[in-house]
């Protein structure tokens, strides 16, 4: 029997989040595009891959031309429809998964990397205003201004205008 070495609480079946970042080339109408990131999910499902999270793909400009060769013909591009797929699956799933889409003429590029399942995307940081004593207070009043009558208004602006 084969000797196999196993980290904690890992099985042999274990599934790991991938996640595959791709560029559908732009000669896909925009009425045919659900098919093409269809049958990126089916490639996904057909190798025992689960879905977890994705984004429908965009076009987009890209930073150089890109060149690709399907059935013979050479293609330069220099926009893609841009998407992304994060999915569970094992690790012959996944090496089914990376072969079928290596053999997809409609893929322009793709990346095939290993991630985590929790949400990647970086959340807008909250700007709090720092104390004297250097502490941070998130709930702490604003001071309000005084509001200033029409007659006021008007002098400040008549004061400003230079004549």
């Amino acid at each position: 029997m084969e000797n196999k070495e196993l980290t904690i609480g890992s099985t042999p079946n274990d599934m790991t989040v991938y996640e595959i970042g791709f560029h559908i080339v732009p000669v896909v109408a925009e009425s045919d595009l659900g098919v093409r990131v269809t049958a990126i999910r089916d490639i996904i499902e057909a190798h025992g891959g689960k879905p977890v999270s994705d984004e429908y793909p965009k076009l987009i400009e890209l930073a150089y031309p890109m060149l690709k060769v399907a059935s013979n013909k050479r293609a330069t591009y220099r926009s893609a429809y841009f998407g992304w797929v994060k999915f569970e699956a094992d690790a012959s799933g996944a090496k089914g998964i990376e072969a079928a889409l290596k053999a997809d003429d409609f893929l322009l590029r793709y990346l095939f990397v290993k991630t985590v399942r929790e949400n990647t995307m970086v959340p807008k940081k909250v700007l709090m205003k720092r104390n004297e004593d250097g502490s941070t207070k998130a709930d702490e009043k604003v001071e309000e201004k005084p509001q200033l009558t029409e007659e006021e208004l008007d002098k400040t602006i008549e004061d400003l205008v230079i004549s």
